[in-house]
């Protein structure tokens, strides 16, 4: 029984398109992103994000719809399951609720105004997927959805015409939420539409199709392959009244790699047929066609930049171009209601992404939606640049679709896992890193050794910003002011040491300052006071010092003689002992952080961290009398303490000297100290400093900044830094993209807004002033590979990375008469890279055969040898089908990071899957599994080779495998899943799914429960047979649970991308991670029976509550479905589901809980359920 999280969205970007459709002068950039819409204000500022929401659905088609009379825009889309949306979006002008969105912008409703399957399922779906265009004049619909068919559906010219404009109403939701908390308007299809109606066709094979512009009737250009595979294109003329078409007699032949039409619009009309080597322009009211040669290439997408004369295009390669039609507005007769085009003239503008879509957007700018790249903003230009490019680069929307490949490693030894991804393909592959928590953005960087601490002054206690920095040295002291201009000015305060070390720097009221050394604590005027200088100082006694010291605005505590605590107060222009106690063993750590909720700059207790004996204390102040005690476990000493306050509860914080945490929940008196949770940050000592919540809010998503009361946020300093935060009332942590920190300050000053001071180790020597990111994101760094990275193995020994990529190389280009065209022989060459794991640079490649393609790789140790291997399976490139020969090629890392064969072996067939296997080699070639044993060289010779121990047949071709234990686990590419088990050096089968699911990934669980994605999207879980009795069922693999993803799986893999052992009482296990071909991360989580039948009954609840955007099933939409059935989801739950319970109103709650709309009542207390839930989002 499993929950299926998704960690990171889909970042491909599949259709792209705009419109006015939050407003009637609004400019918006649509985006769809497989099963997700976003929607962009286009402005000066450039693109801002105004809605992002899900559908139960993956978008097969994505198009504007205005209908006749309306002066806005909506959407229509259809869904690969061939069901029909219109959606109308509108602006609220006063936001309201809790959703993220409400904080940074109007809220947007979305309006379901109508919804139709558009399924037939006695057709054959078409070849080239779904076709869906409209008719210029906004009265059809036509859809080409199933082979000889077209699906027209007229629009009604007297449909209702939605109020226009920002509504009153507040209809919003959370970012990524299905639909809006209030319900949805639902139309009926007969408001917009009349009924819809199939016409038969003759052409089975089409390419593209569109409406022709300034025709009397709707208009059909078609172009279509025949069963010669020759290309031609042809008009049709539809007759809405009779439901009817006609051919209208014009049509061209042999059109050699045509590949799109695109509809011209009036007053010039007719259409362009891109192809491969040519582009020409067709009007039926003209008796020639106009066209231009040009280098081969695949036209991807394209989008009209003005009124029909300019268009943008866009490659395989990605080169953007600029069509232009050269019309001659004098040519023809008055009657001719058409002008003429009189040339065309094709332009190379540059290099961007490889585009899935184009749109022009305004004013030279342009959005390139990307599916193997990152998305791009970009602007052209009318002179070119050095490079000779007319495309300059504005910004740039990561994409790490599609995910071929990764590894999960832990490479800064954060007690976490990375993903290294093999990302995108061709020009724009590359490796992508991806971590969980917070990235601190380098502002500043200078060379310091020696800092021993760290502080940062304001110009009084209520400011908001700070500009100095004091930085204590061994037996110094400096002052470093940054001024706006970023340059850093040291000062010489008047009555301020700077000979000695300081151990406690900090403000005090009436914009006084307080330094506390070994030998005094200080009170100091700084310069713009008008007593500046020393105006008080308190001793300690002769002969003792002051080794520890805590302060807030008004209150001073120091450890003095190491076992006596001394209470001072600085509130005043004076430094006044107010109390003492002598402890019986030394003082380790003292905090008087102000957390009772009077005044903030006093505190009514604080907390004392002892040696020896190895316990916290609460004490009272004044008094000194001891609240609260707590012997610590174990024989490690307290090294910090903190007291907190997040989201309105007080915490007392306990940093170890072995890099463990203690959390402690205090009462509202302060007065006791529970149990306290433990949770291992680092390996080296903790310290805790907080930091203020504007640095710390900067870096959160709004839903997590606290709406309930201030929230404090703490910076752990350690081996592994992290930052401690509050979400919905639960301790969250995150750690930094640095190796180690030993201080940190908040520095929020004019050149460096809400950023942090921070010094590393001694030996890195430099303090750093960085901006935070996003709090617990899924943060990605980019390496360029620039070609395609297809496989990926780790070899930690070495601490370097295996890639398999492929390059795309083009021979001298043919010459056809007097034009260059191309007749380009493209030939992809494969590759073994070696990557370094920390600076990712390339420190050696391998160069494969010309006749092969890099399949597979691992790292290896056989048995019997130390040393570590790396293991390739390649397969020849020549056979047609399935290949006939293939490699196995082991390369050993020399200690200088260069690739040496060892030994090749050629396998009669592809080697596609190869897997380390109790110190052997598994493979899986063709219809076969081989064993190999590693035969190392004997005395005086250098001959390693593979030596086959076993083999077992009984596939059609073998793509993946997983092992574990002695169970292999074998993914076909027909015949699904087959168990096998190794014993007495024999591969014998265990049991087999009987079903014909193509798989794409899979992955063994456990010895008992396997796991695998098929090519319809879908998931599945497969046990062993264990208590039949019967030997035919024990060798059938138990049909377990199926789930629908809508997204393609490529890989799974165990591991987690958050922090191992934050609480030990999780209630769910996080077992494996997997990837998509859209660019999404998922977590997979095992979850006992009755967190699943909770979590089951839920998700049911919710799914009647919350409806799905257009009034899409929830249920429906998460059937197991493949090519030979469909079954209701069974022991699999939808966590993003799941997860939005936590952002209902308390009236939606209700109806969850009680089980409104036909669900079940749910007995278990709501802040139960809140609290699981919040434990479960912790996975991911």
């Amino acid at each position: 029984m499993n929950i299926v999280f998704t960690a990171r969205k889909s970042s491909a970007v599949f259709h792209a398109i705009k419109g006015n459709f939050t407003g009637p002068d609004d400019l918006n950039l649509i985006l769809g992103k497989g099963t997700r819409v976003e929607v962009y204000l286009v402005s000066s500022d450039g693109l801002k994000m105004v809605k992002e929401f899900g559908i139960y659905g993956e978008i097969a088609c994505l198009e504007p719809f205005r209908p006749p009379g309306h002066n806005m825009d909506m959407l229509l889309l259809t869904t690969t399951h061939y069901q029909m949306l219109t959606l109308s979006l509108r602006l609220s002008s006063s936001p309201s609720g809790a959703g993220a969105m409400a904080t940074i912008a109007p809220q947007l409703s979305i309006l379901s105004d109508t919804y139709t399957d558009l399924q037939d399922r006695h057709a054959r779906p078409s070849e080239a997927g779904q076709i869906v265009i409209m008719d210029p004049t906004s009265s059809l619909i036509c859809c080409h959805l199933y082979q000889g068919l077209l699906k027209c559906i007229p629009v009604n010219p007297n449909s209702p015409i939605v109020p226009s404009g920002r509504t009153g109403t507040s209809g919003g939701q959370s970012t990524g939420r299905p639909t809006n908390p209030s319900r949805p308007s639902t139309r009926s299809i007969d408001s917009t539409f009349l009924d819809p109606f199939d016409l038969p066709i003759d052409e089975v094979t089409i390419m593209s199709m569109v409406f022709l512009h300034g025709c009397q009737r709707p208009t059909l250009a078609l172009l279509y392959q025949d069963k010669k595979e020759v290309r031609h294109v042809k008009t049709y003329e539809f007759d809405l009244k009779n439901k009817d078409k006609s051919e209208t007699g014009w049509a061209q032949s042999g059109l050699s790699g045509a590949r799109t039409c695109i509809a011209v619009p009036a007053p010039i009309g007719g259409f362009l047929v891109v192809g491969e080597y040519s582009i020409s322009y067709f009007n039926p009211a003209q008796t020639t066609a106009i066209s231009i040669t040009m280098n081969a290439t695949i036209m991807q997408c394209y989008n009209h930049i003005d009124q029909g004369t300019r268009y943008l295009l866009g490659d395989h390669k990605g080169m953007l171009y600029i069509l232009v039609l050269e019309i001659n507005n004098n040519a023809g007769s008055s009657s001719n209601r058409f002008i003429p085009v009189s040339g065309l003239k094709l332009e190379s503008l540059g290099t961007i992404s490889i585009p899935e879509a184009l749109v022009y957007l305004d004013n030279d700018h342009a959005f390139v939606g990307s599916h193997l790249g990152d998305s791009q903003l970009v602007q052209l230009h009318e002179n070119p640049d050095e490079q000779g490019e007319y495309v300059e680069i504005m910004e740039t929307f990561t994409n790490i679709a599609p995910v071929l490949d990764f590894e999960v490693v832990d490479l800064e030894g954060q007690g976490q896992g990375q993903i290294v991804a093999c990302s995108g393909a061709f020009k724009d592959g590359s490796l992508r890193i991806v971590r969980n928590g917070v990235g601190i953005n380098d502002r500043a960087v200078l060379e310091l050794p020696g800092i021993k601490g760290l502080w940062s002054l304001k110009e009084n206690l209520d400011a908001t910003t700070e500009d100095t920095l004091v930085m204590s040295f061994l037996n110094s002291t400096r002052v470093v002011r940054v001024t706006p201009d970023s340059e850093m000015v040291q000062e010489e305060l008047e009555g301020f040491l700077s000979d000695t070390a300081t151990l406690l720097c900090g403000n005090a009221q009436a914009g006084l300052l307080i330094q506390v050394t070994e030998d005094s604590v200080r009170l100091i005027a700084p310069p713009q006071h008008i007593q500046a200088g020393l105006i008080s100082e308190w001793k300690p006694p002769a002969g003792e010092l002051i080794s520890i010291a805590s302060m807030n605005g008004t209150q001073c505590l120091v450890a003095v003689g190491g076992k006596t605590l001394v209470y001072l107060d600085i509130g005043s222009e004076v430094v006044k002992k107010v109390g003492q106690t002598t402890f019986e063993n030394e003082i380790a750590c003292i905090d008087v952080n102000a957390i009772d909720g009077g005044d903030r700059h006093a505190s009514q207790v604080c907390a004392v961290g002892l040696w020896t004996d190895i316990k916290v204390l609460l004490v009272r102040l004044p008094t000194m009398e001891i609240l609260a005690s707590h012997d610590l476990p174990g024989d490690i000493l307290p090294r910090s303490l903190l007291l907190s306050r997040f989201e309105g509860v007080p915490y007392l914080l306990v940093g170890l000297g072995d890099g463990n945490l203690l959390t402690f929940v205090l009462d509202a008196t302060l007065s006791s100290l529970p149990s306290p949770k433990k949770i291992s940050l680092g390996t080296q000592p903790v310290m805790l400093r907080q930091i203020s919540a504007a640095q710390a809010e900067d870096g959160l998503a709004p839903a997590t900044v606290s709406t309930a009361g201030k929230s404090d946020h703490v910076f752990a300093c350690s081996d592994r830094p992290t930052v401690i935060y509050s979400s919905n009332r639960k301790i969250l942590y995150s750690n930094v993209n640095l190796k180690q920190v030993a201080t940190v300050a908040s520095f929020n000053c004019t050149a460096f807004p809400n950023a942090l001071a921070l010094v590393g180790s001694d030996e890195e020597s430099v303090l750093r002033i960085g901006s935070i990111d996003e709090f617990q994101e899924l943060h990605v760094r980019t390496v360029p590979v620039h070609e395609s990275a297809r496989r990926i193995a780790y070899m930690s020994s070495r601490k370097c990375f295996g890639v398999l990529t492929t390059q795309i190389v083009c021979e001298e280009p043919e010459t056809f008469g007097t034009t260059r065209i191309v007749a380009c022989d493209e030939e992809e060459i494969g590759f073994v890279r070696l990557f370094d794991d920390q600076t990712f640079d390339v420190l050696d490649s391998y160069e494969l055969q010309r006749d092969e393609a890099p399949q597979c790789i691992t790292a290896v140790t056989f048995a019997g040898d130390p040393t570590s291997y790396i293991a390739v399976g390649t397969a020849d490139t020549i056979s047609e089908g399935v290949p006939t020969k293939g490699r196995i090629l082991i390369l050993e890392v020399s200690e200088t990071s260069k690739l040496k064969l060892v030994t090749e072996l050629e396998v009669q067939g592809g080697v596609m899957a190869v897997k380390e296997f109790q110190g052997k080699l598994l493979c899986g070639v063709n219809h076969r599994i081989c064993l190999y044993a590693w035969k190392t060289s004997e005395e005086g010779t250098s001959d390693n080779n593979l030596k086959l121990e076993c083999t077992h047949r009984g596939f059609i071709l073998v793509l993946s495998l997983a092992v574990h234990g002695e169970f292999i686990v074998a993914g076909d590419m027909l015949m699904s899943m087959t168990l096998l088990r190794y014993t007495d050096k024999k591969i014998t089968e265990i049991a087999r799914d009987s079903s014909m699911d193509m798989l794409t990934a899979l992955e063994a669980i456990d010895d008992e429960t396997f796991i695998a994605s098929d090519n319809a999207s879908s998931l599945f879980t497969l046990v062993k047979n264990t208590e039949t009795t019967s030997e035919d069922e024990a060798k059938r693999l138990q049909w377990s649970g199926g789930w629908h993803l809508g997204d393609q799986i490529n890989r799974f893999k165990h591991g987690s991308l958050v922090m191992a052992n934050q609480e030990g009482d999780a209630p769910a296990i996080p077992k494996l991670l997997f990837a998509t071909v859209s660019g999404a991360i998922g977590v997979i989580a095992t979850l006992t029976a009755d967190k699943y039948e909770l979590l089951h009954r839920l998700e049911t609840n919710l799914s009647k509550v919350i409806r799905g955007v257009g009034g899409l099933d929830h249920s429906k939409w998460r059937q197991f479905r493949s090519d030979q059935r469909t079954l209701p989801s069974t022991n699999f739950v939808d966590g993003d589901l799941i997860e939005l319970f936590l952002d209902l109103t308390e009236d939606e709650v209700n109806k969850v809980m009680m089980g409104a709309e036909g669900g079940e009542a749910i007995d278990v207390p709501v802040v139960e359920v809140t609290k699981l839930i919040e434990e479960l989002s912790r996975l991911h």
